[in-house]
């Protein structure tokens, strides 16, 4: 479901965050009474809700009119998401810190927010590993320190079924698709990689099918002529619709691609979205209230570029990072 969220404002976040909820975790939909805060990394016409934006953004242009544009950021959150159980079996977190409490204004000033919920993280984990896990690159936003955090603290949201693959798009087919960092940016991806493959042999052999695929991604924006071949490996499809493998599975939890009772890309699919407990002072009160955040869906643009075939205007997707905050319902 697409959500509207280019103009949210006090009159419509109630709704349309309770529609993103309701996607993202139903379970938290069932314990929430309303949600009343978002925070995104910009203004999006429309937001589509899923518990791994980077992989469903991803998946958008294997068989759908769309271009892609990903940010240095958005490939880094999807791999912290899918090594932060082996990191923890690495690097033993200290116990839970105290539940953070927020005024309704400190929550209105997501730098603020990302801050605390940074240093809670650094708490945890100490100052090192906490530089490797939560690198700052050129275009990192607050939204994107604060999805960090969250995906290193909270409780993560079960996947959950998202759409069905169609016929995929042909080659020549393919719109555009835009790789964003500088050179200093996949510079220091790289420093955290060779840092984080020392921990565990675990995360070496993880790390190192992610080395690769960033040089093979990078060296793809390069092919301006062939740009597409890259993304043509991304996923594939037997004679029957199921799906046998591409490079996406690379972000998977490989504990799960690999379990007896098979594999199920929906069910299985690494979660980037996660939940921690906050209290918020309301009124004359104090609410105990939810925070869901990481990667919590893709954008939907217009690109105002007409398709030459069906004349329709192209779209524009693109990972969403951020966080929104919901009043827990008493029991």
């Amino acid at each position: 479901m697409d959500v509207p969220t280019t103009s949210l404002n006090a009159f419509n976040v109630g709704l349309h965050g309770g529609q993103l909820l309701e996607k993202i975790s139903p379970v938290d939909s069932r314990k929430s009474d309303g949600v009343f805060k978002i925070n995104f990394h910009r203004n999006a016409f429309q937001t589509v809700a899923s518990q791994n934006g980077f992989i469903w953004a991803a998946a958008e242009i294997y068989d759908r009119n769309t271009g892609l544009n990903i940010r240095v950021d958005n490939i880094w959150l999807a791999i912290l998401a899918q090594l932060k159980p082996y990191i923890y079996q690495a690097v033993r977190p200290q116990a839970k810190q105290d539940i953070l409490t927020f005024t309704r204004a400190e929550l209105n000033n997501p730098d603020l927010v990302a801050k605390r919920l940074s240093d809670m993280v650094e708490a945890r984990i100490g100052p090192q590993v906490t530089n490797v896990l939560m690198p700052h690159f050129s275009t990192t936003m607050h939204t994107d320190s604060g999805a960090a955090a969250l995906i290193l603290l909270g409780t993560h949201c079960k996947a959950q079924p998202h759409r069905i693959f169609m016929k995929p798009k042909k080659t020549y087919d393919r719109k555009t698709m835009v790789v964003v960092g500088d050179t200093a940016d996949w510079e220091k991806l790289r420093q955290s990689f060779a840092t984080i493959r020392t921990w565990s042999p675990d995360l070496e052999a993880m790390v190192s099918r992610h080395s690769s695929l960033l040089d093979k991604m990078l060296g793809a924006g390069y092919q301006f002529d062939h740009p597409s071949e890259f993304w043509d490996g991304m996923l594939k499809v037997d004679h029957d619709g199921r799906l046998s493998g591409g490079w996406i599975l690379d972000f998977f939890d490989p504990r799960k691609i690999n379990q007896p009772e098979g594999f199920t890309f929906n069910d299985d699919m690494t979660s980037a979205v996660t939940t921690i407990p906050i209290r918020v002072g309301h009124s004359q009160d104090i609410r105990n209230c939810t925070i869901v955040g990481g990667l919590l869906g893709h954008s939907r643009e217009r690109s105002g570029v007409l398709d030459q075939e069906t004349r329709g205007e192209l779209g524009i997707v693109q990972p969403m990072s951020g966080w929104l905050v919901y009043f827990n319902k008493n029991l």
